[in-house]
């Protein structure tokens, strides 16, 4: 069946839920096991980065060189998802205000949806898995893709391009960080920011986002802008 309606790309954290000490405590553990190094990233701004790209940063900031850092680097990622897994049924996962109206609201209307998260595909789809949203979103980029959000962009329209037949150019990324935004504008597709996470409203305006929502409550809002920007 081939789709040329509205393919929407929706990150995860801060966007459709909150609550994930657990995924935050994986990286803590991981670093300890592989590196023997106490750092609880807590110095890192890691919105909107990929789970690798936090991770090099935290070894980084650890005082790890480049080879002390490769020689266990995707033993480490592994095991974060190991320990995610593990200890998901921990979590306090939260979906955000709206999000099942929303999608909800999408499907009726034949919307192809797809994810842009920097979590690694496991630890997204468990998350997600905790309050229910995982049935919505078939295919995504994620951070076990790349280490760059950019390029989960382009992986993500490949495979609605390629799997699933989309053959249209009415695409929104719905992100709450300007690393969200920037990565959409790599490809000139239209952003919807939402001030759900630690960047205002005004942040959101000023790093160029098309649309700028407080939250996704506003189903038919969010419904507007899809339905006419084109």
């Amino acid at each position: 069946m081939v789709h040329d309606g509205i393919l929407a790309l929706f990150d995860i954290d801060g966007t459709l839920v909150r609550g994930a000490r657990c995924h935050y405590q994986a990286f803590v553990e991981s670093v300890k096991k592989y590196y023997g190094f106490e750092e609880d990233i807590s110095g890192i701004n890691y919105a909107g980065k990929t789970d690798p790209q936090i991770l090099r940063e935290a070894l980084e900031l650890g005082g790890f060189k480049e080879e002390e850092i490769e020689e266990n680097f995707n033993n480490c990622l592994k095991f974060m998802v190991q320990y995610y897994i593990k200890n998901v049924h921990k979590e306090n996962v939260r979906a955000l205000g709206g999000t099942f109206e929303l999608l909800d609201g999408l499907k009726r209307e034949e919307t192809l949806l797809g994810l842009v998260t920097g979590n690694l595909e496991p630890i997204a789809y468990a998350k997600l898995g905790r309050v229910g949203l995982d049935k919505y979103f078939p295919f995504g980029g994620f951070g076990s893709d790349y280490a760059e959000r950019s390029l989960l962009v382009k992986k993500a329209l490949n495979l609605a391009r390629d799997q699933y037949e989309y053959d249209g150019d009415r695409i929104f990324v719905i992100g709450d960080t300007p690393r969200d935004v920037e990565a959409a504008q790599a490809y000139k597709l239209t952003t919807i920011a939402v001030a759900t996470g630690r960047y205002s409203e005004w942040e959101l305006e000023n790093c160029g986002a098309d649309h700028v929502l407080k939250d996704l409550n506003d189903k038919e809002k969010v419904l507007k802008i899809l339905d006419t920007e084109f």
